[in-house]
Order: C-alpha cells, then sequence, then structure tokens
C-alpha cells in the first residue's frame, strides 16, 4: 500500500494542527517542518509539492539498490541535537513509529526539550499507527492522527505486484513524513494468537477500574499509558524477547474487540 498526499498543503497543516493541539501551543508558532525522506536520483513529484509548501524544509536521505532508504534516522537525531543545543526550539514533535529514533528523543530532552511523538492511523483503510514502546515510553506525550485529519488530505492505494519491485518505500520519521505504510493484518502462522489472547485477557482481567474509556470511539486508539502497560504484560507473557509488529497489532486487535 502507497500513500498518496491529495492535499499537500492540508497535509502539513493537519500535522501542525495535531501537534500544537497535542502540546497546548495553540497560542505558538512553530518553526518550520523538516520532511525527511529517501531521494533516488531526482525528487519525486509528490516529494517536489510538498517542498513548495510554507515552512517544509526536505531532509534528503539516499535510496540504496534494493529499494532500502539510508541515513534518514540519522538526519532527524542530527537536527534534533542540532536545534535543541541551539535552543532554536522548547517543544518538538516526532510523526513516527520508529524505535531507532528513541536516542534522538532522550538527547532532545536532556537539553531540557519537551517531545510529543504523533502516529498515523487510518483503521478503516487498515492503516494502524504502529508505534514502538520504545519512543512512546519515552514521549512526553502521544497523540495520534486519524482518520478525520486524513480523509481530505491523503489517501491509501494497493501496491501492484509489479510495482513493489521498484517502489520507493516511505520511512517513519521526524518532525513531519510520509506516513509509513501500514503492516498486514497478521494471519496463523505469524502470530501466536492463542498466547496472546489469553495474555490480553489476563491483563484486561486484572485491571482495577473498569477500561470503558481505553479505547478513544472517534479513532480507535488505545490510551497511550493503557497500551504501553498491555504491550509490556504481553512481552512479558510470550517470554521470547521483543514483540514483532504482528504481534503488537494482534494484541491491540484482541484488546479493542474485548473492551
Amino acid at each position: 500500500m502507497t500513500v498518496q498526499i491529495t492535499d499537500p498543503a492540508g497535509f502539513i497543516q493537519a500535522i501542525i494542527d495535531k501537534s500544537l493541539a497535542t502540546l497546548a501551543l495553540q497560542d505558538k508558532e512553530l518553526l518550520r517542518v523538516y520532511w525527511y525522506d529517501g531521494v533516488a536520483n531526482s525528487l519525486t513529484p509528490q516529494q517536489r509539492a510538498l517542498v513548495a509548501v510554507n515552512d517544509v524544509q526536505l531532509r534528503a536521505g539516499t535510496i540504496n539498490g534494493v529499494g532500502q532508504q539510508k541515513g534518514v534516522d540519522s538526519l532527524i537525531v542530527t537536527d534534533l541535537i542540532e536545534l535543541t543545543s541551539h535552543h532554536a526550539v522548547c517543544d518538538a514533535v516526532l510523526v513516527t513509529g520508529d524505535s531507532d529514533l528513541a536516542v534522538g528523543i532522550e538527547l532532545a530532552q536532556r537539553r531540557g526539550v519537551r517531545v510529543a511523538v504523533i502516529g498515523v492511523e487510518d483503521v478503516a483503510s487498515g492503516v494502524l499507527h504502529n508505534q514502538s514502546f520504545e519512543i512512546t515510553s519515552r514521549a512526553d506525550r502521544v497523540a495520534c492522527l486519524g482518520s478525520a485529519e486524513l480523509t481530505a488530505v491523503l489517501r491509501y492505494a494497493p501496491v501492484s505486484t509489479a510495482a513493489s519491485a521498484t517502489a520507493t518505500p516511505q520511512r517513519p520519521a521526524a518532525s513531519t513524513n510520509t506516513p509509513s505504510a501500514p503492516a498486514p493484518t497478521p494471519t496463523v502462522g505469524q502470530v501466536d494468537q492463542a498466547a496472546i489472547s489469553a495474555a490480553v485477557a489476563a491483563f484486561i482481567a486484572q485491571q482495577a477500574t473498569p477500561l470503558t474509556n481505553a479505547v478513544d470511539a472517534s479513532t480507535n486508539r488505545i490510551d497511550a499509558a493503557i497500551d504501553r502497560a498491555l504491550l509490556f504484560h504481553v512481552l512479558q507473557a510470550l517470554s521470547h524477547g521483543a514483540l514483532t509488529n504482528a504481534e503488537k497489532i494482534y494484541a491491540r486487535q484482541v484488546f479493542r474487540a474485548t473492551v
């Protein structure tokens, strides 16, 4: 599945609005939006359209021979260090789910900067936020862009088998970036569904208070604190190291269906 941004200016504004609301900074002005993406020989039409939006700066990584982005994470962390070291920002927002950016969050926070992390989730289109525990547990605030903000400014399109071999992948990035392509819905054999279902049921049963407000009805997003506790409980129950994205997705699906 690929992301097609139909209204670049509207999409950037939606991210800015969500960022300011998440950090309660409605009366403040954003410094700028950094867009991190891999670039092959030249910018794509979508990248050119985004760069043309006011206050958007492209930070370009590279694309290797097998279509993988390189150097994007280091650009994000470098910008965070530079901006915070020079006191250019007091708040930062990362639109990402990438656990590799946890170190960047910590470095910014050590310099007195408050960091929010925003995921992108459109359940109706099968797009789940897929934010790693490593970053949601470190962020000062966690939020999600849902279908209410996204429907008017972008759409998701399936990638054909032939096209997928040459398509440029989108990469989760910081400050703002194209939403990452969704992980496929887990199927039998990819995850131990019985064990995860049992772990989720046990987690729900252990809660001292009802979980009636644990899932946001408008975005279908699980409360960040409950989500962290849920995944940690499932991790302990499975006892095989870090949870895969498929395991996280399935645990959240079971939780939503149960509560």
